[in-house]
């Protein structure tokens, strides 16, 4: 199912951090932590105001033409639900 955001960016209060202590990506935000996977991380590293299409299409080709849209709209839809990814308005 598509996501409600057309050029996905983390929201001001989280941030993506490559965690050197436990060997992990995360995203730190007031309320915790999210722990990611190296395929979540590589969807969040592109949430920088680039498309949503933009991203899948980046995606699809760094991991060799696998198709990644659907596994990209429902991590999408995860982080907007917890409040970590809204549209971003400076395009």
């Amino acid at each position: 199912m598509p996501v409600d955001v057309l050029r996905p960016r983390l929201v001001s209060y989280a941030r993506y951090r490559w965690d050197t202590i436990r060997t992990q990506h995360q995203i730190v935000y007031p309320e915790g932590v999210l722990v990611l996977n190296d395929s979540s991380a590589a969807i969040v590293a592109l949430c920088d105001g680039r498309t949503v299409e933009e991203l899948i299409e980046t995606l699809s080709a760094q991991y060799e033409g696998a198709e990644v849209g659907t596994d990209v709209h429902e991590f999408l839809r995860e982080l907007i639900d917890k409040g970590l990814v809204r549209d971003d308005d400076n395009t």
